[in-house]
Formats: structure tokens, C-alpha cells, sequence
């Protein structure tokens, strides 16, 4: 059987490229020579993550695209036509991110087709792939202190303006719930994101598959809490939609009123990371949040090392990698009250699920946090990397991703 694996580019590396790396790599070790068909692809950031898989690249554009028209929707068509070609010598193709799994609906192949929803498209389904974000923008009417809120507000304005015309923003609506009903599987990796597709596109199967995450071997032996010094770790692409300002509102509030120094550590970079520098310098001591930036292994792994708390709000999230990777590593957890996080958390089991537009909600769980005894912060950090090792480890997921290819 010849597998394809279907992702819109590698060009950067993104928590979806290594989901798709980790997931061609298992099909790979496991005797299923996947090989992967792309818009893009970076050899410098990929070359040694994909090493041994064929990689197929699409070219975005030909001279002749402008003849088809200008539109989003005309260069998805003819992306999707050339895309067909690469894809129609295989028995099976998985795609993964939008549009891939537009132009696999699309591509008139004898392939089965099986789409891994990662998430459904979220500017093109609005309110049912952001849930949490429209129901919060109902209760504020875009007029919340996140900048995630009144961002979506602005975008969502003007998605349903150009919804109420013949628009490319429509016909993209159409075409996306047209090509869909092609696809003989939908899958996702969360039930956040089946819930989402199902919302959209009236089906998803019911079996959710999870991402394979990789975890480290050794690292800090914890043990207890550092509590000379309360050090709080965020790790995250720096956008809007990541809800780090709240964050930021959050440990400002815990911090003025800890009786020892605190210290919120940000790691990652993104277009929104002079905003919150901006807003970090505005509500907190200088010095007390550091922004790192992008941070080569050995470092990113003594940052780790430091602090004791990963915190991180992100909204509509279908997945969060970060968060499993987080409790391998030792940190307590603090994520948002919805989404996939939320699921990794175990409703609060693993980690304190709080209201993720609420600055005071995360202040008092961080309080929390700080007023548990060593004995149970050890205990509460084992189950969690525990659990998430025998839910997210290869030996569960794997499985699950083989049955796929035994099902075509």
C-alpha cells in the first residue's frame, strides 16, 4: 500500500509540522513507507526531522493561476488541481492541516481519503471553530481587557459582512463544506476539535486520536517547590490568539501580593512580543518577566529547570503539545477551562483548568499552587506525567494510527 501524508508546507516549525513529523516517523519505523506531498519545505528545518521519508513538494504558483482568476478561492482550485497530480499514485492519503484537507476533498483520486482534523479552519468557520472566543465577545461585546477579545471582535465584523454578500469569503464557506463531504474518514485529534468539526460539517468519527508526543528521558530530579523564589514559566508562539497578556494580568496580580520575589519567565517568539513587553513593563517590577525568546535545547531546557509552574491560557486551543511536554519535565500546570488543554489536564485532575479570560483566576491558582507541602506537589506532579505518558506515548497512539492503514 502506498501512503501519502498531505500537509500544507514545512517551512516553518510549528506544533502541526511536528505532529506531522511524528506521525510519519512512526508510520516509517513501523514498516509503512510513508511518503509526504507539500506546498513547501525548508531542508535547513526539516531535512534531519523527516530523514528517510520522501518529501514531494507542489509549487504554489504557475504562470498561468492568474488566467483562473485572483481570488483565494481560484488559487486554492488550481493549487488543489496540481496537488491531485502528486497525490493520485497513492492507495491512501492523510491529510492534515487546511487547505490541505480542502484539496484532498477536492482531488478526483482513487486514493481513500482520510482527513486528521487538527482543527477545522478557523477563519473561514468563525464561531464554530472559536467557541470559547464568540461566547466571551457575546458577554463583553468585544469590549474585554484581552487583546485576543477585541481582535476577534474586529475580525469577526467584518467575516460577517462579507458572509452577507457574493463574496470570496462566502464562496470559500461554500466550497469548504462542498469538498469535505468527499473525504471518506474525519478524525480529530481532541474531542474539542471533534466537537467543532462536527458542529461544521455534521460528522467526525467518534474515536479521537491523539498527537504521539515525545517525551524526554531524564531531566530535573524535582522535588518540592522552590519557595525563596516563585518562578512561573510561559512557552509559546507570541500571538494573540495564545492570550499571553492575561497571563502577564494574571502574575502581576500574584505577584503583588507574594511575600518573596516572582519571576514569569516567556519563552518564544511571535509579532505580539512588543505588546506585552510594553504591558509587562506597565504592571510589573523591571526585571520580574523575561522575555527569552526562541531558545536553543540546552538553554530552553535550564529555563525549564528553573521554574516550577507552566501557565499558559491559550484559547480554542484543539491540542497544546506544550502542556504534556510540560509535566514530563516536572512542572506543575495551569491551562484554560476549555479546549484541549483542558482534556490534557483532565478537567483539573492534572493541573488547575481555570477561566482563561480571568487574570484573577489564574492569580489565585498560582496562590494555590505555593500553599501546597512538598509531599503533595510531588505526588500531583507524578500523576501528571504519568497519565500523560500512558494516554500520549507512542505505545497508546501508535496503535491507533496503524489501524488507519489496516482499515483501506
Amino acid at each position: 500500500m502506498r501512503l501519502g501524508i498531505f500537509h500544507p508546507s514545512f517551512e516553518t516549525v510549528g506544533g502541526a509540522e511536528l505532529l506531522v513529523a511524528a506521525q510519519a516517523q512512526h508510520f516509517r519505523a513501523q514498516g509503512a513507507a510513508p511518503e509526504i506531498v507539500t506546498l513547501g519545505f525548508d531542508e535547513a528545518r526539516w531535512g534531519a526531522r523527516l530523514a528517510g521519508i520522501p518529501i514531494h513538494t507542489v509549487k504554489k504558483r504557475h504562470w498561468t493561476d492568474p488566467l483562473y482568476g485572483w481570488s483565494r478561492l481560484a488559487k486554492l482550485r488550481r493549487r488543489g488541481i496540481r496537488a491531485s497530480q502528486a497525490l493520485k499514485s497513492y492507495d491512501l492519503v492523510i491529510a492534515h492541516n487546511f487547505p490541505s484537507s480542502a484539496m484532498l476533498g477536492a482531488a478526483p483520486i482513487r486514493a481513500r481519503k482520510i482527513w486528521q482534523c487538527n482543527e477545522p479552519p478557523r477563519g473561514i468557520h468563525m464561531r464554530e471553530a472559536n467557541p470559547a472566543l464568540a461566547a466571551r465577545l457575546a458577554i463583553t461585546g468585544g469590549e474585554g481587557p484581552e487583546e485576543a477579545t477585541r481582535a476577534f471582535a474586529k475580525v469577526l465584523a467584518n467575516h460577517d459582512q462579507s458572509m452577507r454578500r457574493d463574496s470570496s469569503v462566502h464562496a470559500r464557506y461554500t466550497y469548504d463544506l462542498e469538498v469535505i463531504r468527499n473525504l471518506d474518514v474525519i478524525y480529530a485529534i481532541s474531542e474539542f476539535s471533534r466537537d467543532n468539526a462536527r458542529s461544521i460539517y455534521g460528522r467526525c468519527r467518534d474515536e479521537v486520536i491523539y498527537p504521539i508526543v515525545r517525551f524526554p528521558e531524564g531531566g530535573r530530579n524535582r522535588a518540592g517547590l522552590e519557595r525563596s523564589v516563585r518562578r512561573v514559566l510561559v512557552h509559546s508562539r507570541l500571538e494573540v490568539l495564545k492570550n499571553i497578556d492575561t497571563v502577564i494580568r494574571g502574575f502581576a496580580a500574584f505577584q503583588s501580593a507574594s511575600p518573596v520575589p516572582c519571576e514569569l519567565h516567556v519563552v518564544g517568539a511571535g509579532p505580539f512580543l512588543n505588546r506585552l513587553e510594553t504591558l509587562a513593563g506597565s504592571l510589573c517590577p523591571a526585571g520580574s518577566i523575561r522575555f527569552h525568546g526562541y531558545l536553543p535545547d540546552e538553554e530552553l531546557r535550564r529555563v525549564y529547570e528553573a521554574c516550577d509552574v507552566f501557565a499558559l491560557l491559550t484559547l480554542d486551543e484543539p491540542f497544546g503539545m506544550v502542556y504534556p511536554e510540560a509535566a514530563a519535565k516536572g512542572l506543575l500546570m495551569v491551562g484554560p477551562d476549555h479546549g484541549g488543554p483542558m482534556e490534557i489536564l483532565d478537567g483539573g485532575r492534572l493541573g488547575w483548568v481555570v477561566d482563561a479570560f480571568s487574570p484573577e483566576a489564574l492569580a489565585e491558582a498560582l496562590e494555590q499552587i505555593w500553599s501546597l507541602d512538598d509531599a503533595e506537589v510531588d505526588r500531583r506532579r507524578e500523576a501528571a506525567d504519568r497519565a500523560c505518558r500512558a494516554r500520549y506515548g507512542v505505545e497508546t497512539v501508535g496503535p491507533q494510527l496503524m489501524g488507519l492503514l489496516s482499515e483501506a
